[in-house]
């Protein structure tokens, strides 16, 4: 059976009323695999589905009229991604209601990279936003692909940052792949399909309904080893992305925030029941990755902006610094320095080693 007739055929079966991923799954094992269900002995998996209607068109797929949906993939010039086989994030397979199509535009040999969520809040902080853009162009430049939902706040900080770096980003819509959402995000949303990479399981076309994002987010988690959740109210989605997480065996990293602060408190809560601290890429890395490292970069980290920024970029040419050298470099007087380093090290940008000496993370000695 050719990637075509197999693309075809997972669509006809996602259309199936009353047959979810999960009896779908259900069934291929019961049949001994996707292609025994073609013309194969029903009896052998009739049980799993519990309507007649849907055993019957599950029989017989290719009496599924998909034609519009294929239509819509040549407009738009998407690419249609099956779960029986071809590209698909080789993760999201193992959970049990992965998506059986998958619509795609840019690059999809992202899908063959380590993956890692970065999600939080749309209305994020200053801070949050920082610690987001840092962390994903940490681990976008370690090689990993940062994983996220393009809403605003966090998700765009992250997919940003990202860009640009070997691990790039990969966006998981509430939408059709072709229709950017919110729309502040557009320019952004061009960019990831330039350089990086949109994946829906909803058909090109299709507008966005609030219904689509929870359930976007077991896509978000599903396809990535951890997942890091940077800020988060008590009642927030990325929660819920946390929680599948969970349920998916993936490792859940949290961030920490003020205990001032109304939007750490959903981070607050995964620490204390049990989720990682995360600092910083490096924690993610460590946990996750453990051979691979950042690379010593060169210019500002992503995200900082003003002094911080120009102290980070300073630091490229040496591994470690004392604060009278940084004052000489940036011409900063050393009681303002002082304080932004040590920012610098509580959000995980720089490292503190013996004597006094600051390095950017993921660089210096140890």
């Amino acid at each position: 059976m050719s990637v075509a007739e197999s693309a075809r055929l997972a669509l006809a079966w996602s259309k199936i009323p009353g047959l979810s991923p999960r009896r779908f799954w259900r069934a291929c094992e019961a049949a001994g695999g996707w292609r025994e269900i073609v013309g194969g002995d029903p009896s052998r998996w009739a049980g799993v589905v519990r309507s007649e209607t849907a055993a019957r068109l599950l029989a017989r797929p290719f009496d599924i009229d998909v034609a519009e949906e294929i239509a819509a993939t040549d407009r738009s010039g998407t690419r249609l991604l099956t779960a029986l086989e071809g590209p698909y994030p080789p993760l999201l397979r193992e959970i049990p209601d992965a998506p059986l199509v998958l619509w795609a535009a840019g690059d999809v040999e992202r899908l063959a990279l380590p993956a890692v969520a970065v999600v939080g809040a749309r209305a994020a902080t200053r801070y949050g936003r920082e610690v987001a853009a840092q962390l994903a162009g940490d681990l976008a430049l370690a090689g990993v692909c940062v994983v996220s939902g393009m809403a605003r706040g966090i998700d765009a900080a992250a997919h940003a940052a990202a860009l640009g770096n070997p691990g790039s980003t990969i966006a998981v819509l509430g939408s059709g792949v072709d229709v950017p959402y919110p729309k502040e995000n557009s320019e952004l949303w061009k960019r990831i399909g330039a350089a990086g990479l949109l994946l829906s399981e909803h058909a090109p076309g299709t507008r966005p309904l609030p219904a689509f994002f929870p359930v976007r987010n077991r896509i978000i988690a599903g396809m990535s080893s951890g997942t890091v959740v940077v800020e988060a109210a008590r009642r927030s989605g990325s929660l819920i992305t946390a929680r599948l997480a969970n349920d998916f065996g993936r490792d859940v990293f949290a961030i920490p925030g003020s205990v001032h602060s109304e939007s750490s408190e959903g981070c607050h809560a995964l620490l204390r029941d049990g989720a990682i601290l995360c600092r910083g890429a490096e924690d993610v890395l460590t946990e996750l990755f453990p051979s691979v490292g950042i690379p010593a970069g060169e210019g500002a980290a992503p995200g900082l902006e003003g002094d911080a920024a120009r102290i980070v970029a300073a630091m490229a040419g040496e591994d470690a610094w004392d604060a009278d050298d940084l004052s000489e470099a940036t011409k900063m007087p050393i009681s303002s320095l002082l304080g932004i380093l040590f920012d610098l090290e509580a959000r995980g940008v720089l490292r503190c080693l013996p004597g006094g000496l600051y390095a950017v993370a993921g660089r210096g000695r140890a």
